[in-house]
């Protein structure tokens, strides 16, 4: 995590000078490298401590969810006032602090085991993990449309900026909330549970944003994120902390960020683009299915 959050903060701060297409691009993929290694090592201890009893994950989670929804607004304001010119300052002060916080991170049982290259292809024998991976991909890959479309898509039919932002603000908030308070409801689903819950969430959420409802109906709608989003994740950990062995935990991490969210949200993101353009909203349809076809893992997940 050091060495992920020192390259990034130096990647970050190599877009101040940088000039040109090929240059920006090699400095981007650099700290899209770093950068995307963080999450998969905090979540791998985090789960870590967790199984030791020494904290719990959904209100560890819930703290991430906030200090997004915060670096969404408050820098979005900033940059209103001051100029673009801060993004790569914005950047390199927060994987700073991240560096900097890292040494001070608890340490976990030592459970390396004996390293073996490519070990992480072993676990794709693991049933479980395979299912909750591709239960992920569609889940999670649906949200392309909304990461991608949804504020041009509401802009288009006549909601402010102002109320845009509010409804992302209340997507976040349903999901802090599940990850806060929503221990009971997640041990009682289980993992099977909670994925039925997120697909069905998905066919509801995304068909109803295809027809731009009312305000008041998308505000409802909104409040699914809860599900769509924070209960596959949730799923998806307690798979990960069950059928994993605790030395392949960070790789097993890794692989379901890259499959289960990196790969399907950009390959979504294309497809959601394509028929964006040429169909606007009904776009969401095709995410309703590609979420809602997840119920199909669910028996399998369930056994």
């Amino acid at each position: 995590m050091l060495a992920a959050s020192v390259a990034a903060t130096v990647a970050a701060l190599c877009y101040v000078p940088s000039r040109g297409f090929l240059l920006l691009l090699v400095v981007a993929g650099v700290q899209g490298v770093a950068a995307s290694a963080l999450n998969p090592l905090i979540d791998s201890l985090a789960l870590s401590l967790a199984r030791d009893g020494r904290m719990d994950y959904g209100k560890v989670r819930s703290i991430g969810s906030v200090a997004y929804m915060a670096a969404s607004a408050g820098p979005g304001w900033l940059l209103s006032v001051a100029g673009t010119w801060l993004v790569p300052w914005l950047l390199a002060a927060s994987y700073g602090a991240g560096a900097a916080v890292t040494p001070l991170l608890p340490e976990t049982a030592d459970r390396t085991g004996v390293r073996r290259s490519l070990a992480g292809l072993h676990l794709f024998a693991i049933r479980p993990f395979r299912l909750t991976v591709l239960a992920s991909a569609l889940i999670q890959g649906a949200h392309a449309a909304y990461y991608g479309f949804a504020p041009l898509f509401w802009r288009a039919h006549g909601l402010s900026d102002g109320m845009i932002g509010m409804l992302i603000a209340e997507g976040i908030v349903a999901e802090v909330a599940l990850f806060a308070w929503g221990r009971r409801l997640i041990e009682r689903l289980g993992p099977a549970g909670l994925t039925a819950c997120a697909a069905t969430a998905s066919i509801v959420r995304w068909s109803a944003m295809a027809f731009a409802p009312p305000l008041a109906v998308l505000a409802a709608v909104q409040l699914l994120h809860a599900a769509t989003f924070a209960m596959q994740h949730l799923s998806a950990m307690l798979v990960l902390s069950r059928s994993v062995p605790p030395e392949r935990a960070a790789t097993a991490q890794a692989l379901h960020a890259a499959l289960g969210y990196g790969a399907p949200g950009g390959l979504l993101m294309l497809l959601a683009g394509f028929l964006y353009s040429r169909f606007g909203g009904l776009a969401f349809l095709a995410m309703a299915a590609i979420g809602g076809s997840a119920l199909l893992l669910v028996r399998p997940l369930r056994r």
